[in-house]
């Protein structure tokens, strides 16, 4: 886990978002054109606009200036960070503290964007989104504060959003209409005498997700073991079981509290004339408030007297095993947010610790044998940093050998230090991946969600936003002293003589959903029986006036308000992605010219098709054993060593690339994937050479380690009731591609790992032999594809390596095998312990003789930003719903965190009248048609890293550029016609009548006449 870890209540409202033009930027434009220059504002003491500028300086690291202003009426903070990137960042943060489970602060993050005076639409973002080219608008809830960050590309489109955003916060519909609370927050439903009666909200459900979620439940129980009196004491974004207790009174009261001015904390980033923003900001919104004395204090907890040991369940279905599945967590509160060097340090010292499978504190509590898994992390997510080290799936006796275990092996590391070779080389790779941070900068939002990220680390408790921007001060001391009695220091500070402690133990609990919902349908009918005849009467009187609430249309005159982006300010050029082919002793050479700051980025494509059908599973397991087990030359500790010497990435895994044109043409592969230093190239390509051809399958305990390890990963991400169960079984339904994906990472190998682990001891033999025998047939050089993108040298030093290694690739010529694996059956449901559901509802229209088209990517956004957000999340409150019509042929549409399962699939039903129905004027449709080619736009703006996986990715799916181009040009002229012709394909694709639903068990057996088969997850 990332040492920023921001561990929060996401509500992502759209993954690409932009606005348009709004009048007021327009006319501000003419006005101030001529205004002052940007390189005049940095007079520290003088007042812009309303803004007084208190600091000024230059972070080398970021080759950016940081300007602090302070605004002079209210106090509201501002921080901009200039540079030349055109991926421009806005974010408004609040101070909000948590003082209870009730999820107010979640609740009202949400109910913000939901309407405002300039705004008065039902859900302006929902409808910006439509014509949105935006790489990032997202709102989110943490213990202590809550953030709006959005960036875009396109200036206008970031004034625009920022405009949304400040009225959105500042003058929010939330004060005078009561629906929003009860359409975000939570509500009594009962449409009917003879329904039951229930409660519903958007928050409420999304947050009955995260209850099913161990990692959620584990999260808070070690808040409130370490932070009794504080914020982190209570769940930020509201415990359903706690969510109705809020009223909407307190709501309200709390929302006037927290969002003012005074309380705010404003950021910008990017290619910007400030001065522009800062009079926008004061004349529109902060300058029409007064200071205010705002009381959203956050204080430190005190050291606790006595370690605390927490017990907390968590849900498991009736049919699983739950021997053996206790987690234990060892808890550490190791300083301050602001004790920069420890937080830095730490950074490096939890991969000291548990980074590698040689890592000492990782390789002794495995070595005990009391765990499947075991990790660490370091929370720096509140005023008090938190070191985890936990144990996963353990006997519950294992408790006292845990804490041993645990301190035993810190003793020893404070008394004797780390091995001195180890720590170097893990030091060389660590200072190597801050030089990778920039590279590996997600496309969205790019650096600038980052920083806004890390400044609101110390900036929310009024400490210096930019302690967190420049960490190499530390790295450059730390590089000068013994390394090794430096961190040991550390170990004995902040983990063995630390009494600030605590241990949380997580058991398996078979019956806790029955109790859960026993206590919840008591409680409804005791609430029936209290409020009588005419309190019933008075729930479905307000269920029907919510009910016609929600379905109202907004107003032309409401629509108009909104800013919208116009086609003339889109530049759609699709940038040059291309890649030249070589063919090196037979192999062929995807290059591409790339500047990736002096890395290279070498993927290597192994064939796997000769591989028996009944040894297929053994790749995936033969992916997460190399690189973990010894070879010839190295052992493991030596290897991973080596690996960060090279300052490199490597990592290897079992995939299959499908023909974009069609889904039943696939090609499996074993991937090897190497991001390294341009000089150490040679020396990359000769350890991956030793992994590949020399990895030692005679490691027993090793190896059923990773066995283990692998399968509580897939455990853990089935109880997550994340929708992976239903989407593998539908994409095995749908497709030959997707029959062969579920085999090496579905349910199937889920078993495959499950048998191997039960029967390990007898089957030894047998499994050591078929890791060699899949090996020698996947590690040939017939069929196999190379690619290396970075500068002109980095190729040729590959180029001329690569002649080399193939030399060294077993080339005996294997029989390509034939697949046929057998078709599941359709309509089943997943059950598990989750509390919402995933339904999902599939078609292939290739197969009904429709081809693709661009103007599909346009049919999505009308779908998914109109139908089914209304329906689904709007009307039914589920977290979210989307459509997607992918190039060969496959149709999805899916619900997230969703309370309903039947309602869901009639809306599904209900996709082709609503197409054959649609009306758009001219200026609808060019949003859409904006917000659907989003994409192709956001290229420009893609990491060069981002683009060399892009141009490996267009060869192997049998993708051009001319294609993209073909695409984009189609959905430039779709219109409001096409949408209509697309009615009559929708309904022959529902009469295909494929869908598949996981989530609660109780749900599905309500439902179970709609399944023809209902499999328990976690049997």
């Amino acid at each position: 886990m990332k040492a920023f870890l921001k561990r929060i209540t996401e509500i992502i409202l759209a993954i690409f978002i932009i606005l348009s033009p709004a009048s007021d930027w327009i006319n501000y434009n003419a006005v101030y054109a001529s205004n002052i220059d940007i390189k005049s504002y940095n007079n520290v003491g003088k007042i812009y606009y309303g803004f007084k500028l208190v600091s000024s300086k230059n972070i080398k690291q970021l080759n950016s200036n940081v300007m602090q202003f302070t605004h002079v009426k209210t106090g509201a903070r501002l921080m901009y960070i200039k540079n030349n990137d055109t991926q421009r960042v806005f974010d408004i943060s609040f101070r909000t503290p948590t003082r209870d489970n009730t999820g107010v602060n979640h609740i009202i993050e949400h109910s913000v964007l939901d309407g405002s005076r300039k705004y008065p639409l039902k859900s302006p973002f929902k409808e910006m989104v439509k014509g949105s080219l935006g790489t990032f608008i997202n709102a989110m809830t943490s213990s202590d504060y809550t953030t709006f960050p959005v960036a875009s590309t396109n200036e206008q489109d970031l004034k625009n959003l920022m405009s949304v955003y400040l009225d959105a916060v500042f003058y929010p519909k939330l004060t005078t209409d009561p629906n929003i609370f009860k359409q975000e927050g939570w509500r009594y439903d009962m449409p009917s005498k003879n329904s039951k009666l229930s409660i519903n909200g958007v928050v409420y459900n999304e947050m009955k997700g995260d209850y099913s979620n161990p990692s959620w439940i584990m999260y808070n129980a070690i808040n409130q073991s370490l932070f009794p009196d504080t914020s982190h004491n209570w769940d930020c974004g509201g415990n359903p079981d706690d969510i109705p207790k809020l009223t909407r009174e307190k709501f309200i009261e709390t929302y006037k509290k927290n969002y003012t001015p005074s309380n705010s904390y404003i950021y910008l980033y990017g290619k910007l004339d400030i001065g522009k923003y800062l009079k926008f900001i004061d004349e529109n919104y902060l300058g029409k408030f007064t200071k205010t004395t705002v009381d959203t204090s956050i204080k430190l907890q005190k050291p606790l007297s006595n370690v605390p040991e927490k017990v907390v369940s968590y849900p498991v279905s009736e049919n699983r095993d739950s021997k053996n599945k206790t987690c234990f967590s060892l808890n550490f509160v190791t300083g301050t947010v602001w004790d920069k060097e420890i937080n830095t340090a730490f950074g490096f010292l939890s991969y000291l610790l548990m980074g590698a499978d040689d890592a000492p504190l990782k390789k002794a509590i495995k070595d005990a044998d009391i765990a499947e898994d075991v990790n660490c992390t370091f929370m720096l997510d509140g005023m008090q940093p938190v070191f985890s080290i936990n144990a996963i799936n353990c006997n519950e006796s294992s408790k006292e050998i845990f804490k041993k275990t645990v301190f035993d092996c810190l003793k020893n590391i404070y008394d004797n230090g780390f091995d001195k070779n180890f720590i170097s080389s893990a030091l060389k790779s660590y200072e190597t991946n801050i030089r990778l941070r920039e590279l590996m900068s997600p496309m969205i939002g790019g650096n600038g969600i980052e920083l806004s990220q890390r400044a609101l680390l110390t900036w929310i408790y009024d400490k210096d936003p930019t302690m967190y921007f420049d960490t190499q001060d530390i790295i450059k001391k730390i590089s000068k002293l013994d390394k090794s009695e430096y961190f040991k220091d550390i170990v004995g500070k902040c983990l063995v003589n630390n009494k600030y402690h605590s241990i949380v133990i997580m058991k398996p609990d078979r019956e806790i959903e029955m109790r859960s919902n026993e206590k919840i349908n008591n409680m409804q009918e005791e609430y029936k029986n209290k409020i009588g005849k005419e309190g019933i009467n008075a729930i479905i009187k307000d269920t029907a006036n919510f009910n016609a609430w929600q379905k109202r249309e907004d107003s032309k005159e409401a629509l108009d308000t909104l800013p919208r982006l116009s086609l003339e300010d889109v530049h759609p050029e699709i940038p040059d992605i291309n890649y030249k082919i070589d063919n090196v002793n037979g192999i062929k050479f995807l290059r591409h010219n790339a500047n990736l700051n002096g890395f290279s980025n070498i993927n290597l494509y192994f064939d796997t098709s000769k591989v028996p059908q009944d040894k297929i599973q053994y790749i995936a397991l033969l992916s997460s054993i190399l690189g973990n087990v010894d070879t010839d030359k190295y052992s493991t500790k030596e290897l991973s060593n080596e690996i960060q010497g090279i300052g490199g990435n490597l990592s290897i895994n079992a995939s299959s690339v499908v023909d974009s044109k069609n889904s039943d043409v696939y090609s499996p592969k074993l991937i090897v994937s190497l991001l390294v230093l341009e000089d150490k190239v040679e020396k990359g390509l000769n350890l991956t050479e030793e992994i590949i051809n020399n990895s030692l399958f005679n490691e027993k305990r090793k190896i059923r380690q990773i066995i283990k390890q692998n399968k509580s990963a897939l455990e853990s991400m089935f109880s997550l009731g994340s929708g992976s169960g239903a989407l593998m079984g539908l994409s095995s339904y749908m497709s030959e591609s997707g029959r062969y994906i579920e085999k090496i990472s579905g349910i199937s190998y889920y078993k495959f790992l499950k048998e191997l682990d039960n029967s390990f001891d007898s089957k030894w033999e047998e499994i050591s032999k078929n890791l060699k025998d899949v090996s020698k047939l996947v590690f040939n050089k017939n069929d196999l594809i190379v690619s290396c993108s970075g500068s002109v040298n980095s190729q040729l030093s590959f180029k001329s390596e690569l002649k080399r290694i193939s030399s060294k690739l077993n080339s005996d010529a294997f029989i390509k095998q034939k697949y046929k694996f057998n078709v599941p059956s359709k309509n089943v449901a997943y059950s598990s312990t989750a509390k919402v559901q995933t339904v999902m509802q599939a078609g292939n229209f290739k197969k009904l003789g429709y081809n693709y088209s661009g103007k599909m990517l346009v049919l999505e956004n009308v779908l998914n930003m109109g139908y089914l957000w209304n329906t689904i999340r709007t009307n039914g409150g589920a977290y979210g719903a989307a459509c997607s019509f992918l190039p060969d042929g496959l149709v999805v549409m899916k619900s997230m965190r969703d309370p309903n399962i039947k309602e869901t699939l009639q809306t599904f039903q209900g996709t082709a009248d609503y197409l054959k129905n649609f009306k758009a004027t001219d200026a609808e449709m060019n949003n859409y048609i904006i917000g659907a080619i989003k994409n192709f736009v956001n290229l420009n703006t893609a990491g060069e890293l981002a683009k060399s996986s892009i141009c490996d990715l267009l060869y192997l799916t049998n993708t051009s550029v001319d294609d993209l181009i073909k695409h984009e040009k189609e959905a430039l002229s779709t219109t409001a016609k096409d949408i209509r012709n697309y009615g009559n394909m929708m309904d022959e694709i529902l009469k295909q009548n494929v869908y598949f639903v996981e989530g609660s068990e109780m749900k599905i057996q309500e439902n179970k006449g709609l399944f023809r088969s209902i499999i328990d997850l976690e049997k």
